[in-house]
């Protein structure tokens, strides 16, 4: 029989206890149990650093799939879903790598930005289970604990991306087939049997569970002094890249909020803005948002996310990296070859001049908008060609900075998997269906957009679903490039309409929310090798052109 191609892999994962430890072996050369081990970590929790360590790195990982120029990890996978949505415009020429998502060619289980999708977050689930196979779940030590509480919380977060990709969403099929569920629990088993698709409810279940375990273990080990921050005291800059109870309450209201659990994602992002407000963390004033930023995750806003460290050749002068991809600042970034990534042309247009959100991209002539810092301003008008750049395209972002804020070949500037502004958007969402669409707009208008963002902000929604209407469309100016819109778009089952929004003549497609081109195939190698799944394939068709419109 053949074996499970990712599911054999979990087996190897002993090996982020073992390879320096030695704990698969005793002294005398013979085997040990796993009971054995955990007697260990429980001994010395400083052998569980290091699969815990591992985590935020898988996810980031460079050149470990293909060995080509998107292979970086998440910000990558998060990209490519960008470019399958309506929001993100880019060329249609030979140094664009996401083509295949814009033209909606990738979904098929033989192309790499569908398995980048399925690998980085399944080999990070790997290591998770690992974490949460080798440490006893009844320990009392608040490392352990710690450690615990993070194999929980990525665990969730992967395979919530997953959900997102290879199922339809929640409200629309809770039953339908979903993604397999592999655990600590079960992945021996898993690994010499296979394991079929869960459903999409099962895969919410193990998310919320998840959350709901991690929690408690992140308050359990708080108590006693041990949190990311203290954990991590020698390497400041990475704390934020492993998670705490703020984030992992803030993921199970996302969580809520995509299976249309109304009153717990209010709770959860309650809780969640509650924590943030002890931790320091905050949106960023109007002020700040009105110019190049979302690339500090030290950044009081950034609630979790990747820490790009500038002492790595992989950003340093690699062009392997998301700023080369996603901005044009990195002066050696394919974006400066002709890929610059735009806006929408209606969506930049529905943004009003009060919103300092429009300052995240240029005009519809290329002008940069009036608040851009000289550094980028001069980069733009002329500083490209002295770099041998392409010129910016009307509408192109300028929302991502670059490091020290001067445009440079360096790549190293941080993403952020959640922020703190998501919480704003999700509670009032919820609001709208638990306290009235009044109570949701009162909140959002007056905590949170007003305040941060635009100042002449008015909503008068009469119902929950106008509400939530009114919401999406701030998120899609909120969080536009930063991997939620194609979620979105996939949450609330919404066309994919691309005419008039600026994009190549190949790349204007209208897309229902039905259609199976929306959903990533099972790649063919797991398909191979994974006697129990089913249903893989979907038989769907790459969308036709239609004809634009102004």
């Amino acid at each position: 029989m053949k074996n499970s191609k990712i599911f054999l892999t979990l087996l190897a994962a002993g090996s982020l206890f073992t390879a320096c430890n030695d704990l698969d072996q005793m002294p005398n050369s013979s085997s040990v149990t796993e009971e054995q081990k955990k007697d260990v970590m429980e001994q010395n929790p400083d052998l569980a650093a290091a699969g815990v360590n591992a985590l935020p790195e898988q996810l980031n990982a460079f050149y470990t799939q293909f060995e080509n120029h998107i292979d970086f990890g998440l910000t990558s996978v998060f990209l490519s879903q960008d470019c399958r949505g309506m929001d993100m415009v880019s060329a249609n020429v030979g140094y664009n790598w996401y083509t295949p998502a814009l033209e909606m060619s990738d979904f098929n289980g033989l192309y790499f930005l569908n398995l980048n999708t399925w690998y980085f977050n399944y080999y990070t689930i790997r290591s998770a289970n690992a974490v949460l196979a080798g440490i006893s779940h009844d320990t009392e030590n608040p490392e352990l604990m710690y450690y615990l509480a993070q194999g929980y919380t990525f665990r969730a977060y992967c395979y919530f991306n997953l959900a997102q990709m290879y199922a339809f969403t929640y409200a629309k099929d809770p039953n339908a087939l979903c993604v397999p569920l592999v655990t600590d629990t079960n992945m021996e088993e898993v690994g010499v049997n296979g394991c079929p698709r869960a459903t999409v409810k099962e895969v919410y279940d193990q998310i919320i569970s998840d959350l709901t375990e991690a929690i408690r273990l992140f308050e359990l080990a708080a108590e006693a002094g041990d949190d990311r921050y203290t954990m991590n005291s020698a390497s400041p800059a990475i704390a934020k890249t492993f998670a705490n109870a703020t984030v992992a309450y803030a993921l199970r209201a996302r969580a809520n909020l995509f299976r249309v659990d109304y009153q717990a994602a209010l709770a959860d992002a309650d809780k969640a803005l509650e924590l943030c407000d002890a931790e320091g963390l905050a949106p960023i004033s109007a002020t700040q948002a009105s110019v190049p930023g979302f690339d500090d995750l030290d950044s009081p806003n950034f609630l979790w996310g990747v820490y790009a460290d500038p002492s790595l050749t992989r950003y340093s002068r690699s062009i392997v990296t998301w700023a080369s991809h996603a901005t044009g600042f990195q002066t050696n970034g394919y974006c400066g070859a002709g890929t610059y990534r735009r806006c929408n042309k209606k969506l930049y247009e529905s943004i009003p001049s009060s919103d300092v959100r429009k300052n995240w991209w240029l005009d519809a002539a290329g002008n940069p908008p009036s608040a851009l810092p000289s550094n980028y301003a001069n980069f733009i008008k002329t500083g490209y060609a002295e770099a041998g750049n392409e010129k910016f395209d009307p509408y192109a972002t300028v929302k991502f900075g670059a490091p020290d804020d001067m445009p440079s070949v360096s790549g190293a500037i941080d993403y952020p998997w959640m922020r703190v502004e998501e919480l704003y958007y999700i509670k009032a969402e919820a609001m709208g269906y638990v306290q009235g669409a009044t109570a949701g707009a009162t909140f959002l208008t007056n905590s949170f957009v007003k305040p941060f963002r635009n100042s002449e902000y008015r909503i008068n929604p009469t119902s929950a679903d106008e509400l939530r209407e009114a919401i999406w469309q701030e998120r899609r100016v909120e969080f536009w490039g930063e991997g939620l819109a194609y979620a979105d778009l996939q949450r609330l089952q919404k066309t994919i309409d691309r005419r008039g929004g600026g994009f190549p003549s190949a790349f204007v497609i209208v897309v229902a929310p039905d259609d199976w081109v929306r959903l990533y195939d099972i790649p063919s190698s797991e398909i191979e090798r994974n006697p129990l799944i089913v249903d893989g394939t979907h038989g769907a068709v790459q969308p036709t052109p239609v004809p634009d419109e102004e």
